[in-house]
């Protein structure tokens, strides 16, 4: 079944047979040595993480950017706000820790951006239980540092604030102190020195005190909202600088339309910004300080791999196997790519010339399929056995040999290339050869163990050359289907090999043909279940995984593209065999109609 994402460490296996996702973007780039057990698995290859972020930057911002408004007094970053005269803005002292350090993550900030998560997809008409804020972006725009946020629907009582703080402190002041701590969780300040005035008089063990508390019973993600408030604070310091820049510029009597236009752009006198973009914003902002986390951790990582002393020659994700061998190692090498990004190409750019080519080849199998007459038993090879089981196991014997071949580290660069569909860099030939290529033992076992029973029974009803195009036409199908849902949904890095579809297909196909007969499976229904039950149990499988592609890593499009081909296919032989019956039952009335007449 097609394969799907997820991030593929280096192994001593190639690549499954399912849908990988794939930073380096070619077909090369991706790793053969991984595998998502499961019918269709997603993942993604070895490539350089640059490359996956790259791809994933290109289509998130595409898909999502939205333009930075500015106005004389005060500027908005998407719907975050920084007030430039507020308690918690950036401050102008140059010598800042915090601001160093805020500066050190400039670069980290603008390389890493993937496709939306799930952390950032938010209901919009959804009603709050409480009015306690816990996230940066819905901070107040009078919020001030020494004032803070209500962390709780009512204060704490004396007894509350003395368990926390210990004997001697106010309800008024403990609360107080609460407030600010939360307000500064919140607002991404809690390290920032700029901000110590207000709990000065504090000392450390009581603001640590009020700390344990407030994350024990008000969980808040302090490493989002300290990121988010880290990438306001860039894009407030990066456009003051390209208004000093513009202005000095017009001094100069010199006018850069790109940069001094925008400057004087108001915002909207009647409808303002829209609540989608201040959405898309929020949702933009959040992205980026997971992945600024994710980053840091990544960092954190290979530091104390350095730390330990030497490894092996190529890094492992978390999880797999490392490469050891020297010699493997260098083939894994050299079956990587050069991308560091997607080929700039239009939708129809990628799509058009596959389908082309699917039209073409099946329209050719369809007609060789119509002329075509199973061998005298003589001529056989295989005498001994039916020709359905000859021509199935030979297919499933092609599948095992390939199986073989991603086990062999010279063939890696080759299979990289032309035996697995990758969107970003699609051949067209690979949506027929990735129908017979699997990575995985139990990949390759799941696909042809219902291909050798249902794959016989569809042979011995329509024929061999009817078979293969069925087998042939649902696999490319369904990597056709991918193909276009992930172009459409800018899934660029995704890749996907295996007898998937096909399978499904051949399945969904014969349980239709026979929806109105029964089929007993082990006997756990006595009486068997209507042909029409499976197809929809097989369906409600997929249908089930609907929308968690990327959790399951399983290509639910690849999966549904082949069913549909199935069904379609079934009908389009069986019209073609009545129509080809008929033909020759004139035929034959017309030569014994021909011979009466002669006899009389």
């Amino acid at each position: 079944m097609s394969y799907f994402f997820s991030l593929l460490p280096p192994s001593t296996e190639p690549l499954n047979s399912r849908q990988h996702r794939l930073p380096s973007l070619n077909a090369a780039a991706l790793c053969p040595l991984t595998y998502v057990g499961g019918m269709n698995v997603l993942s993604i290859s070895y490539a350089p993480c640059a490359l996956l972020r790259a791809a994933s930057r290109r289509v998130a911002t595409a898909a999502t950017t939205t333009p930075t408004l500015k106005v004389k007094d005060e500027l908005r970053f998407g719907s975050r706000w920084l007030s430039k005269s507020s308690a918690w803005s950036i401050s102008n002292n140059q010598s800042s820790p915090f601001k160093e350090r805020i500066t050190r993550t400039r670069s980290v900030l603008r390389l890493t951006h993937r496709c939306p998560s799930r952390l950032s997809r938010r209901t919009i008409f959804s009603a709050s239980k409480s009015n306690i804020i816990r996230q940066y972006e819905y901070l107040p725009k009078d919020y001030r540092d020494n004032v803070g946020l209500q962390f709780s629907d009512q204060d704490l009582s004396d007894e509350d604030i003395t368990h926390i703080f210990g004997r001697g402190f106010d309800a008024t002041t403990g609360n107080h102190l609460l407030r600010i701590l939360h307000g500064r969780r919140v607002a991404g300040t809690l390290e920032d020195p700029a901000y110590a005035e207000s709990t000065a008089k504090f000392p450390p063990q009581l603001i640590d005190s009020g700390l344990k508390y407030l994350r024990e019973e008000v969980p808040v993600n302090e490493l989002l909202n300290a990121g988010l408030r880290a990438e306001d604070e860039l894009n407030q310091m990066d456009q003051e600088t390209a208004r000093r820049e513009a202005q000095e510029r017009r001094d100069q009597g010199i006018y850069d339309e790109s940069t001094d236009a925008l400057l004087d752009v108001p915002d909207d006198p009647v409808y303002g910004r829209s609540e989608l973009d201040k959405i898309r914003a929020r949702n933009i902002a959040r992205q980026k300080a997971l992945d600024l986390a994710a980053e840091e951790k990544r960092l954190a990582r290979e530091a104390e791999q350095a730390a330990n002393g030497a490894g092996p020659l190529v890094k492992a994700e978390e999880g797999r196997r490392a490469i050891t061998n020297p010699k493997v190692a260098e083939y894994y090498l050299k079956a990587q790519s050069d991308l560091q990004e997607p080929p700039e190409m239009k939708a129809w750019e990628r799509i058009l010339p596959s389908a082309t080519v699917v039209v073409l080849v099946l329209g050719f199998l369809g007609a060789v399929a119509m002329v075509y007459e199973e061998p005298m038993p003589r001529y056989r090879l295989l005498r001994d056995i039916s020709t359905a089981q000859a021509t199935v196991g030979t297919v499933i014997a092609l599948n095992a040999l390939v199986f073989l071949c991603w086990r062999i580290p010279p063939l890696w660069a080759f299979f990289n290339k032309y035996m697995i569909t990758v969107v970003a860099t699609i051949k067209p030939a690979t949506l027929f050869t990735s129908t017979i290529s699997h990575s995985r033992l139990t990949h390759l076992l799941s696909n042809m163990l219902p291909l050798w029973f249902v794959g016989t029974a569809v042979h011995e009803e329509h024929g061999r050359a009817a078979f293969l195009t069925l087998y042939l036409g649902c696999g490319a199908l369904g990597f056709f289907g991918s193909l276009v849902t992930y172009t459409m949904r800018g899934w660029l890095h995704v890749t996907s090999l295996g007898a998937s579809g096909a399978t499904l297909g051949l399945c969904a196909g014969y349980f239709w043909d026979h929806r109105n007969e029964d089929f007993r499976i082990l006997d756990l229904a006595p009486d068997g279940l209507k042909g029409i039950i499976l197809l929809a149990l097989l369906t409600a499988v997929q249908i089930a995984a609907f929308g968690r592609t990327a959790k399951l890593q399983v290509d639910i499009a690849s999966h549904v593209s082949g069913m549909v081909a199935g069904i379609l296919g079934i009908e389009i032989f069986n019209k073609l065999e009545r129509w080809r019956d008929g033909s020759e039952k004139v035929a034959s009335a017309n030569e014994v109609f021909e011979v009466s007449v002669r006899g009389n």
